[in-house]
């Protein structure tokens, strides 16, 4: 816990602080020779120590001045008075002393103009209104029989200012740095999916017609329509990769695999009459991976024999001996297998790849932001962002869908981080700012979180890099902390002697 205290020890003037009073018999002086205001939050206490000279105090011999530490928040909410402080002229201490008031040796009444010092040390819990306030001297004066008369001091409440008493630190208050991210290209987008193109047994050429097919062709001509009817959006690359089942010799997968993916992506050049440097394809001859994946995670089926089964495919048995061992050691799940899985594992996935256009002004970057923010070029969400009043709800929402579009981008991040610190959402602009890059900004960045968190020791650091980085205001953001860690808790408003 981090210890909050400020002791303020005695300094000697060459001339004492006078606040004088005018009474009907003397005129008498506020006059400390060693004053201590400690505050500790950890240990929630408060302690005040005051030291007078008697000889500095002239008072009538039937008369007494007593002063009363009187602690006051500065919003008037609470208020806590201390035990008072008794200055008595020569017959009024006599009459102390007989009637036995100084027996107990902590009354805090003392005989004025002698040699004594009045010793007081008074101690008592902290409370949170004591953070802001006020610690005053209330000041009066009376004889035997009158009345105590109030002596007005200067403060509002009519007291003598003693210490203020202010525990919290002033706020870190610098300017956050926006930069915009480094351009990463036009955006490329892509749409995926799979058909399953039935060819005839042991056989290559592509029948449109036979059984499904017509149905499967229309999911990769759907795709490559979506892109061709969209006015920004241009075909980069078509690619197609055919994969088969695990039956049957390797050697006749791998001719089947090659050949109807080549027949597959030949039909798709034609029918749009792509190059073939747009239309691409490879091969998978035997679809290992997607039976492990069935046979593990789908309970669709009815296999026995699971654990055993993927022991097999993951070990070091060439492609046939695995199929081989599946059907002669567990026959009845193989046709399980051979009949409702190995189906799904004939298929060809594409990819579709499409560029967007590059959007020029604001306006067409405000109507795509509406429409479609995954459109948008990182520097677009900065070039959109400076269209708004900084710190508005428009501009913090365009940084917020910049980070969720591209939240890997390191200026997208710091400018993520920066919307994350103005509303004191701390935990989140750390987890941008990891993303932030090592980049004087970034480093400027965390220097303001490691403030705001209360560790100045690595927000000067941070700063310091920053700053040799050659971001300028890091250099103020330094003083202003040093500002911060000089933050006195209590500042005495009377000198002692």
């Amino acid at each position: 816990m981090k210890r909050l205290a400020n002791i303020l020890a005695a300094v000697a003037f060459a001339s004492p602080a006078v606040l004088a009073f005018d009474m009907q018999t003397d005129s008498t002086d506020l006059k400390l020779y060693d004053l201590q205001v400690t505050v500790d939050e950890s240990a929630r206490k408060v302690r005040v120590k005051i030291d007078m000279n008697m000889k500095d105090y002239s008072v009538g011999s039937e008369r007494e001045i007593v002063y009363t530490p009187v602690l006051l928040a500065c919003d008037g909410s609470d208020s806590l008075a201390l035990q008072p402080i008794t200055i008595a002229g020569r017959t009024r201490w006599y009459t102390y002393l007989r009637n036995g008031f100084l027996d107990g040796g902590d009354a805090h009444i003392y005989r004025a103009g002698t040699k004594a010092r009045a010793h007081y040390d008074e101690e008592f819990a902290f409370e949170p209104w004591m953070g802001a306030s006020n610690l005053e001297m209330r000041a009066e004066t009376a004889n035997c029989c009158d009345k105590p008369e109030r002596l007005q001091g200067p403060s509002p409440a009519g007291n003598i200012p003693v210490a203020d008493i202010r525990t919290g630190r002033p706020q870190l208050d610098v300017d956050f740095i926006f930069a915009p991210p480094v351009d990463a290209g036009p955006v490329v987008k892509s749409l995926q999916g799979s058909a399953f193109v039935t060819f005839v047994v042991n056989r290559t050429e592509l029948k449109p017609t036979y059984m499904n097919n017509t149905a499967e062709l229309n999911k990769i001509i759907r795709s490559i329509d979506y892109v061709r009817n969209d006015t920004d959006a241009t075909i980069t690359r078509v690619h197609i990769k055919g994969y088969a089942s695990p039956e049957g010799p390797y050697g006749n997968n791998v001719r089947l695999a090659t050949g109807r993916t080549e027949t597959l992506r030949q039909y798709v050049r034609d029918l749009y009459s792509f190059p073939d440097t747009t239309i691409t394809s490879s091969f998978e001859p035997e679809d290992w991976a997607g039976l492990r994946s069935y046979v593990k995670d789908s309970m669709n089926f009815d296999i026995k024999h699971r654990a055993e089964i993927l022991d097999i495919i993951d070990g070091p048995l060439d492609p046939d001996s695995k199929d081989h061992a599946l059907k002669r050691e567990y026959p009845a799940d193989y046709a399980v297998i051979l009949k409702q899985i190995y189906p799904w594992l004939r298929h060809s996935d594409y990819t579709v790849t499409y560029s967007i256009k590059t959007y020029t002004t604001l306006e067409e970057i405000r109507r795509v932001y509406a429409a479609d923010p995954t459109r948008l070029r990182n520097v677009d969400f900065y070039t959109l962002a400076q269209s708004y009043p900084e710190g508005s709800d428009e501009y913090c929402d365009v940084f917020e869908t910049a980070v969720e579009v591209y939240p890997d981008d390191p200026m997208i991040n710091l400018n993520a981080a920066n919307i994350e610190m103005r509303r004191g959402q701390l935990d989140a602009a750390q987890t941008h700012l990891l993303k932030a890059g090592s980049t004087p900004q970034a480093s400027y960045a965390r220097g303001i979180l490691a403030a705001k968190r209360g560790d100045y020791t690595e927000a000067t650091k941070r700063f310091g890099i920053a700053r040799d980085g050659g971001i300028d205001a890091a250099g103020e953001a330094i003083k202003r902390v040093n500002a911060i860690l000089d933050h006195r808790s209590v500042t005495l408003r009377i000198k002692p002697q």
